[in-house]
């Protein structure tokens, strides 16, 4: 009996540990950086585009860019685009 006992008391706690587990690691999981879309669409043009590829290389170092640098990341697709 005492040995019941035991194994479910085990069990709760190491469903307990793995639940407290999970529910660290999602609120702890880093929120998706407001320019990403942005940069996938610069990464498509970078070897046609110097800025475009020093503008990425940074993003993937720092995480972010400025909003000026959004602004002219935006332009500079545009007119690729445009042509």
């Amino acid at each position: 009996m005492e040995i019941a006992i035991f194994a479910g008391a085990a069990l709760i706690v190491g469903v307990s540990i793995q639940l407290v587990r999970a529910w660290l690691a999602r609120r702890n999981a880093a929120p998706t950086g407001i320019h990403d879309q942005l940069i996938k669409q610069a990464e498509a043009y970078a070897e046609r585009s110097p800025f475009l590829k020093t503008v990425c290389r940074q993003y993937r170092k720092n995480g972010h860019i400025s909003e000026r640098q959004a602004d002219a990341v935006a332009t500079a697709i545009a007119r690729l685009e445009a042509k």
